[in-house]
């Protein structure tokens, strides 16, 4: 009896493997599969050795080069604020963060900005091509090339910082479901833990070793997540660049109100009319990098519209 259950388990991590590496799945469709084996497992060592087996494949989407993933509860919500970089930060203890309806975000700890979006956003990029759970390395050097920031010892600074703001957070995130408000949950860190070489201030010696919370994968489900053009978000400034995540998550925008917008994105300007005129700046700006067509705010309602550009299909070079 014992052989045949250590064959059931063998069998169904074989399979679980083949089936992985024969085809990418999406998320929501691996968990399935995962309820699944354990369903047929019989014994507490055969659902141990499942579970094993599928912690050791389960993998972040694998978006293209171009492009960068990022959730919708984040994108659409105050998490990442565009205030400006010379502002001193805010420390939050569970407090609620502006987000649209059907999702709440309660966040702990230092205020995180855009920018910190930026470096959340390349070491998910990196973290995509490893099952969840192996540690993701990298040179402080590249990361910053891809960021677009300075090789001087104040980018290695900051980035230091952000990596340690990022780990230094507790977010529980409730999305409402079909069936009701607050189905689906994830608590965590965006970094669990992290390490970089103390003896190498600059250059590419300069090595980092995170460790993401496997869990975070619940944010990257099917119809979860958007894919951001970042090349096109390298170019913009905090608020633009807020904009460009918000509506990259809407393929036709709806209307919103300008005061909806300014707390959506975690601004700090009081007055409204001075943040109507800087966010008609950022539009303008979305509209020169391609991004938007155009864009109207209603002078009765206050509320902006805008019309988005076809999205880029990148060209494909035959080999002749």
């Amino acid at each position: 009896m014992a052989q045949s259950k250590k064959s059931l388990s063998s069998v169904l991590a074989t399979d679980a493997v083949a089936a992985l590496d024969r085809e990418l799945l999406p998320v929501s469709e691996m968990l399935l599969r995962v309820e699944k084996l354990r369903t047929f497992a019989r014994s507490r060592s055969e659902v141990d050795n499942v579970s094993r087996v599928i912690a050791d494949v389960v993998q972040l989407p694998l978006w293209e080069e171009r492009v960068r993933g990022l959730p919708n509860t984040l994108a659409r919500s105050a998490l990442f604020t565009s205030a400006n970089r010379s502002m001193e930060r805010e420390n939050f203890k569970r407090e609620k963060i502006a987000s649209l309806r059907g999702v709440e975000i309660l966040y702990t700890g230092e205020e995180l900005r855009v920018d910190d979006g930026d470096v959340f956003l390349q070491i998910t990029h990196l973290a995509r091509q490893l099952p969840l759970g192996e540690i993701v390395e990298f040179s402080g050097y590249g990361l910053l090339k891809e960021l677009g920031w300075t090789t001087s010892k104040g980018s290695y600074e900051r980035l230091r910082d952000s990596i340690n703001r990022l780990s230094s957070t507790t977010i529980l995130i409730t999305v409402d479901g079909p069936n009701g408000p607050g189905e689906k949950g994830f608590g965590g860190s965006l970094i669990r833990k992290f390490e970089w070489d103390h003896n190498a201030n600059r250059g590419t010696s300069q090595r980092w070793r995170i460790w993401l919370e496997p869990e975070i994968v619940a944010l990257f489900g099917r119809d979860a997540y958007t894919k951001i053009d970042w090349a096109q978000r390298l170019q913009l400034p905090p608020l633009a660049k807020w904009l460009h995540q918000f509506y990259f998550t809407h393929a036709n925008p709806i209307g919103y109100k300008v005061e909806t917008i300014k707390n959506l994105c975690g601004s700090r300007i009081a007055v409204l009319a001075k943040y109507r005129y800087k966010l008609r700046e950022a539009l303008e700006l979305l509209i020169k990098v391609g991004f938007l067509l155009s864009y109207e705010i209603d002078a009765r309602t206050d509320v902006l519209n805008v019309v988005r550009a076809p999205r880029r299909i990148p060209q494909v070079v035959q080999a002749s």
